[in-house]
């Protein structure tokens, strides 16, 4: 099927099948596809987060307003940005550079003075809502790579951050939850995905400046 036929085919899942698993390939292919989103500046400031445990993820309902898709799901993926945004983060990215490309550092000296500035010209806020910005990308990339897979999926911005943050250990790895997505197999009692989706028609969603 077409990208579009798939995009169509996806729907906000609100019951899964709790019988069924996504595998652990296709885990690492909706991976992959979240890692290969572009960012701004390639610096990818987030993290995802695989919670896979039964017991963990309905403790995790607690903390996500009592949304049962957290505990059936087949996998909770949990889109986290990193809190310390500073000078390391480009640095790490010019190592990688280095491994990936076999660049030395002088062909990136421009590269880097361009984005420790843009850095240091943010605040706390400001970074917070770039960083989140980077990883909604990556979140739409997974959902379209799952929706061509026929891997259901429902993005959740329903959830407390520091509960989040305490319960999968993330205080200590300084990342903070901004989204989750719990992904699987739609339920056949699911009523939302049988429905026609609701959306603006062309002329009300798209302006032409010719």
């Amino acid at each position: 099927m077409s990208l579009l036929e798939s995009l169509k085919w996806r729907s906000a899942i609100k019951k899964f099948d709790t019988s069924k698993k996504v595998s652990k390939e296709d885990i690492e292919v909706l991976l992959t596809a979240g890692n290969l989103a572009p960012t701004s500046g390639g610096l990818q400031p987030f993290k995802i987060i695989i919670v896979s445990n039964d017991d963990l993820k309905k403790k995790l309902v607690a903390a996500s307003y009592e949304q049962p898709q957290v505990a059936d799901a087949s996998h909770l993926l949990v889109f986290a940005i990193e809190q310390e945004i500073d000078e390391e983060i480009v640095n790490r990215y010019i190592k990688r550079a280095e491994e990936v490309r076999g660049k030395g550092k002088e062909s990136l000296i421009a590269y880097s003075e361009s984005m420790k500035y843009f850095i240091s010209t943010m605040d706390e806020a400001t970074k917070y809502t770039w960083a989140k910005s980077q990883a909604y990308i990556a979140l739409g990339m997974v959902m379209a790579a799952a929706a061509e897979m026929r891997i259901d999926s429902c993005p959740m911005e329903g959830l407390v951050p520091d509960k989040y943050q305490e319960m999968l250990d993330l205080k200590s790895k300084k990342l903070m939850p901004v989204v989750i997505l719990p992904i699987g197999y739609r339920s056949e009692n699911d009523v939302h995905s049988k429905e026609e989706k609701i959306r603006k028609i062309r002329d009300n969603f798209v302006i032409e400046i010719k």
